[in-house]
Parts: C-alpha cells; sequence; structure tokens
C-alpha cells in the first residue's frame, strides 16, 4: 500500500469514528470519560479554548458567586476562582470523582483552594440554596446530559435574579449541540437572551434569568 493510499485509509478510519462517537453521544448521552480526562487541556484545545478569553465575555468579577457545571479537571474553575477575588466563590460540580478529584488538586496548586467548594453530583439537583449564585457557566457540558431542560430548570432555581447563564459549545467533542438548539433549550425555560459570541465551531451565550 502507497503513502498516499495508506494516509486516505487512516484520515477515514478517523472520520468514521469520529461519525461514531457523535451517533453514539447523540443516541445515549453521557459525561466526557474520565480516562481520556488530559485531552481537555491539549495545546490544540487550549487555542480555542483560553480560560480567560473564554470566559471574559460572562461578567464574573470580584465577590460574586459562580458555578461551573461540567467542571471536568479545572480547566476553567481556576480562572473563575482568580476572578471572584477572595472575597467571590465558586461551586465547581462535576458527576465523576476523577473528574472531580482532579480540579481540586488543580485548584490547590493554584492556590485558590479556599475559594472553590466542590460537588460531585448531577446537573438535575445541585446541593445550592435557590437564588444563591450570580453567573452559572456550562462549558461542553449541557449537551452531555440525557436531559438538558431539567439541569437549566435546575440552574433557574439556584440562579439570582437577575443572574446569568453561560453556556458554550465545541465542534470537537461529541456531544456538540448547534446553538440554534441550545437556544430553544434556554428560551424554553424561560431564560432571556443576551449576547452571542463566536463561530459555529466554538460558540458561547449568555442568556439572563429575569425570576
Amino acid at each position: 500500500m502507497g503513502l498516499g493510499n495508506l494516509l486516505i485509509r487512516s484520515a477515514g478510519v478517523a472520520v468514521g469514528a469520529q461519525i461514531g462517537a457523535r451517533i453514539a453521544q447523540r443516541v445515549r448521552p453521557r459525561p466526557y470519560p474520565a480516562p481520556l480526562r488530559d485531552l481537555l487541556d491539549h495545546p490544540v484545545r487550549m487555542h480555542y479554548r483560553d480560560p480567560v478569553r473564554t470566559l471574559g465575555p460572562f461578567g464574573i468579577g470580584p465577590g460574586l458567586t459562580v458555578l461551573d457545571l461540567g467542571c471536568g479537571t479545572g480547566t476553567f474553575t481556576v480562572e473563575m476562582a482568580r476572578q471572584v477575588g477572595g472575597e467571590g466563590r465558586v461551586h465547581a460540580v462535576d458527576i465523576q470523582a476523577p473528574m472531580v478529584d482532579a480540579a481540586r488538586a488543580r485548584v490547590e496548586s493554584a492556590g485558590f483552594g479556599s475559594r472553590v467548594d466542590f460537588h460531585q453530583c448531577g446537573a438535575y439537583r445541585l446541593p445550592l440554596e435557590r437564588n444563591s449564585v450570580d453567573v452559572a457557566v456550562a462549558i461542553a457540558a449541557l449537551s452531555e446530559m440525557p436531559q438538558p431542560l431539567f439541569a437549566l430548570e435546575e440552574l433557574r432555581r439556584v440562579l439570582k435574579p437577575g443572574g446569568r447563564v453561560a453556556v458554550s459549545e465545541e465542534m470537537p467533542h461529541a456531544g456538540y449541540a448547534l446553538q440554534r438548539t441550545v437556544r430553544l433549550w434556554l428560551g424554553e425555560v424561560g431564560f432571556r437572551f443576551g449576547g452571542a459570541r463566536g463561530t459555529p465551531f466554538c460558540y458561547s451565550l449568555l442568556y439572563y434569568n429575569d425570576g
């Protein structure tokens, strides 16, 4: 087999695997596999997922309480903790224990352990009080859930009146949801549109909780 044919065949296998993964995720949404967690911080991903640039439009600031829903390895949790300052609070939530452990170690290594509470739990019943969160962020997380509307309803419960919810999706993720789909979800739950940024490859939506 020539080199050209080998490359074509390899590319075909990769594309086929990606299509298969997307179909499986649509049929049965599930969390990102914990054994592959190191890929969440791969330099290629960080090129378009720089935490400062990603979180910048969400209005996180000193003294706020922020929810990192589906925190994974803490890629964005550390930056959230930096932005809320010593008087703020971050609640990092993930359903998988290995992810929570990795996020906790990362946050503590950065010196922000006192600013972050970690919760290993699902998104449908959060261990947070009603009207206790200023900003809720779900990055490549909402589309992993079998019932995203249930998760959004729970976000409405914990968000303060006037609070913000930010949902961001990226095309390389197997569960990637189109922007129009996510906007339908957010509108159905009752959030008010506040803006959109990015491209179909990687976009972010900001919505408000009018209470």
